[in-house]
């Protein structure tokens, strides 16, 4: 799957967003986001599934403590654990790409983990079997202004971490594009802004890895972490993969593989 540099560009103003207007999506915005989960699903393995009609997971004050609002649409993070190595961490990685694609699109988006009726929402997907829902992203149009409520949890989570950080050991001289890597992976979301996530560059190796717990959601704040570095990177002209430091592991580094030596 190709990794765009839109995607690099949409890391920059994607924000969090509870509030929506309602509004179903355009054909334009659907037909790219359906291409995109097509394209994912077929890499990965997973079974991302886009509902246009959402609504009813959302409704009622017990269900999204009041912090989403008007939602349409979600996009439905499915995987097998027992077929997918790392299944946390690449949910987390292609859910991060997707919803990346869907702000290019000037859409709105957020993640999340538990604030929505999972089972009302299970019982409308494409489930095989011992396939699970790890999570959804609203994602709909929303207003060019953020709303109060907006306003103010974005203020809670509005510090973001340095490079030297997040970049937790290093040996210079830590290239550009490490570099670069570093800085897009600063602006990641995590799972009530915890930021567990850590890196090194040692041995001319770049490693990332969980640092801490954060409420059962630090595997898939990982991958989308190496999302972001990943697309960093290749705005400096250097593409890669990640790899496991060692047996497939979602407590374990994974380390960058560029294509070529640098």
């Amino acid at each position: 799957m190709e990794r765009k540099l839109s995607w690099y560009e949409a890391i920059s103003f994607r924000t969090s967003r509870r509030s929506y207007t309602g509004a179903p999506l355009d054909p334009n915005q659907l037909h790219a986001i359906q291409q995109t989960i097509a394209t994912i699903n077929k890499e990965s393995g997973l079974n991302f599934q886009l509902l246009e009609d959402s609504s009813q997971f959302f409704s009622g004050f017990k269900r999204s403590y009041g912090m989403l609002k008007n939602v349409q649409s979600v996009i439905a993070l499915v995987g097998n654990k027992k077929t997918i190595p790392n299944t946390h961490v690449q949910i987390g990685y292609y859910g991060e790409f997707l919803m990346l694609e869907c702000v290019s699109h000037n859409l709105g988006t957020c993640w999340v983990g538990g604030t929505y009726d999972k089972k009302a929402t299970e019982s409308v997907l494409n489930l095989k079997e011992d396939e699970e829902l790890f999570a959804v992203i609203t994602v709909g149009e929303v207003a060019n202004q953020k709303t109060l409520k907006e306003k103010l949890i974005a203020q809670l989570g509005k510090n973001k971490q340095s490079v030297d950080e997040l970049l937790l050991e290093k040996e210079e001289p830590v290239p550009t594009w490490v570099l670069s890597g570093i800085d897009a992976a600063r602006l990641a979301p995590s799972a009530v802004n915890g930021k567990p996530i850590g890196y090194s560059y040692v041995k001319e190796t770049v490693k990332a890895f969980i640092t801490k717990k954060n409420h059962a959601y630090e595997a898939v704040d990982l991958g989308i972490s190496l999302a972001h570095f990943e697309l960093g990177a290749l705005n400096e002209g250097v593409s890669g993969e990640w790899v496991p430091e060692t047996e497939a592991d979602e407590k374990k580094a994974f380390i960058f593989k560029p294509n070529q030596e640098y």
